[in-house]
């Protein structure tokens, strides 16, 4: 007979991975199987095996992942208790449909979140009185429960509709810095703390259950499923979750663990996944995810993505200890340990308005050196950027540029010094645009370095470190496209064709026409050249000089002797002389 409680626990954790695994492979085997050298055993393993046979995610994915079903909805069109019409299809998960409904009594638009007939035979009444005691909710960042009921069979919930966009759809096409993630996480662990105050466990938080507003607010939602603690605790409502976000104690369906813990952990989940644009675990299989989360420790966020500040790291993985205790005892405890280390650590203004995102400057166009040393200005004129403290170095703002007169063109070489702070935001070091087409162009998309071509781009997700001078480069070449990094190889992308269209090169820019897409950082040196400069790996130029007339690959611009006004020296002896711009029309700030 075992004694040890934990191991026990570990025990019971190990077999039901393994009727799991057995499961999975079309054997239904019993707990008085499994346990046949542990008697004692078999009752707890039997409710276990119980609870995962009835658990949303086992089912969920035959639910969600039907998309070859092209017949129209029913419902679209109809009046729910002749007064919400439903007008599209807006989201499909676990409980039901989304619909964008407009209610004909007050004359507004809402969502409506239609059950499943199974879900309906599953909770009975318990969903309908859950959402009702969820509609009392009222919180600046919870979507509000307005209404519920039943029309012909069909239960539903009406809420407010959200223009904007989930936190999913956020991480996967524009994921957030760091210090924005701290800022995200501490606003939903505020509205987390208020459900929890008032008696509701979420169950089911991950990023496609917070939304965004158009202002950039999260808002919770599906607050209409939660339950109680009290529920929790008699070992209702344990099952339900999705697998990925689901905390070791909900896995396993220990009853007396669950509550405010639990979204905690889920919670930790989302702030790993908007660090390092991954979750914590990578299972392939339920079974294999299930047993990473029980036993494994996650890859910790800094390995993946250095630009994470050590002291949020430690929050992350604090939120995903696996027994709930060693989590942080409140969501308030979580928002308050965030804010506290961006008011320590950040810088006092937002980076995108001090101008400290440093990203790198490439100039394209015929081989093309730029090394930026900036010096006194010796003209009336006031230059667009300010001299910075330290010697031959350039600050970009957001909001200005340089504009060569060197016009694009390939095979060619684009090289810059950078500094970056970690700016998530798509910003050119150098872009020279073509209409209807791409360009030829160097920067940095969501921290990685990226070069575009005349069809597209590409990028190498290996993180330009944060507040270190890094050298990067792009060779443009008729076979492939090359990125290094420090002079090591990264990462080959397709040919580069020549520009059907002649536009300059601008530093700071995507291109000359565009007012988007701005580098925010400093920069050491610039070089542009003509041909492949590289081939291999090799030792980066501490400062761009001019280039002799046998080099293969010839610099034609480079930045590096000072500037007299707004003019900017090209010291490649070629004339190519920039000149500072600020935005050429009313500046649209990056998305």
């Amino acid at each position: 007979m075992i004694d040890n409680p934990m191991r026990t626990d570990d025990r019971l954790a190990e077999l039901l991975l393994l009727w799991e695994a057995r499961w999975e492979h079309g054997e239904d085997v019993t707990a008085a199987q499994l346990c046949a050298d542990q008697p004692d055993l078999v009752e707890p393993l039997q409710q276990k095996i119980d609870r995962l046979k009835k658990m949303a995610w086992m089912t969920e994915e035959d639910a969600d992942d039907d998309t070859t079903n092209t017949t129209p909805d029913p419902l679209i069109g109809t009046t729910l208790l002749n007064r919400y019409r439903l007008e599209a299809v807006v989201g499909e998960g676990g409980f039901g449909t989304v619909y964008r409904a407009f209610d004909l009594e007050l004359q507004r638009s809402v969502a409506v979140k239609v059950a499943r007939p199974g879900r309906i035979t599953q909770a009975g009444s318990g969903l309908l009185e859950e959402a009702q005691r969820a509609a009392k909710l009222r919180h600046p960042g919870i979507v509000a429960v307005h209404d519920v009921g039943q029309d012909n069979g069909a239960l539903f919930i009406v809420t407010d509709y959200i223009e904007g966009s989930n936190l999913a759809e956020l991480i996967a096409t524009d994921r957030p810095t760091p210090w924005e993630a701290v800022r995200l996480v501490a606003d939903i662990a505020d509205a987390l703390h208020h459900a929890h105050g008032e008696g509701f466990i979420h169950r089911d938080i991950k990023p496609a259950n917070i939304l965004i507003d158009r202002q950039g607010r999260p808002l919770l939602t599906d607050f209409g499923l939660a339950a109680d603690a009290e529920q929790m605790a008699r070992g209702v409502g344990t099952t339900s979750g999705t697998l990925a976000y689901m905390a070791p104690e909900q896995l396993i369906g220990e009853a007396q663990l669950l509550g405010n813990a639990t979204d905690i952990y889920a919670l930790g989940v989302v702030l790993y996944e908007l660090l390092t644009g991954r979750l914590p675990f990578q299972g392939r299989t339920p079974t294999a995810l299930r047993e990473q989360t029980l036993f494994r420790q996650p890859v910790h966020p800094r390995s993946l993505n250095n630009a994470i500040p050590e002291e949020v790291e430690a929050v992350c993985l604090r939120c995903l200890a696996k027994h709930p205790a060693d989590r942080f005892p409140s969501a308030a405890a979580l928002a308050v340990a965030l804010r506290s280390l961006a008011t320590k650590k950040r810088w006092p203004l937002p980076m995108r308005l001090l101008g400290l995102g440093f990203a790198l400057l490439g100039v394209f166009g015929a081989g093309v050196v730029l090394g930026m040393v900036l010096s006194s200005p010796t003209s009336r004129t006031q230059p667009m950027i300010e001299m910075a403290h330290e010697d031959g170095v350039l600050n970009f703002n957001g909001d200005n540029r340089i504009l060569t007169p060197v016009v694009s063109f390939s095979p060619c070489t684009l090289e810059a010094w950078v500094r970056t702070a970690g700016d998530s935001r798509d910003q050119f070091i150098v872009g020279s645009d073509v209409p209807n087409f791409y360009g030829i162009g160097l920067a940095v998309n969501n921290n990685f370095p990226t070069a575009e071509t005349i069809r597209g781009g590409f990028h190498i997700e290996k993180v330009v470190p944060p507040g270190k001078w890094t050298h990067l480069a792009a060779v443009f070449g008729p076979e492939e496209t090359t990125l290094f990094m420090d002079g090591k190889k990264i990462g080959v992308g397709p040919p580069t064709q020549p520009p059907t269209r002649k536009t300059r090169f601008v530093i700071g820019n995507v291109g000359e026409d565009h007012n988007k897409m701005y580098f925010r950082g400093k920069v050491r040196s610039i070089r542009i050249s003509a041909g492949e400069r590289y081939k291999d790996d090799f030792t980066p130029d501490e400062t761009f000089t001019k280039d002799g007339d046998d080099a293969p690959a010839k610099a034609i611009l480079v930045y590096g002797g000072g500037v007299d006004g707004d003019v900017v020296t090209d010291l490649s002896g070629a004339g190519n002389h920039g000149t500072w711009q600020r935005s050429p029309g009313p500046h649209q700030p990056d998305k």
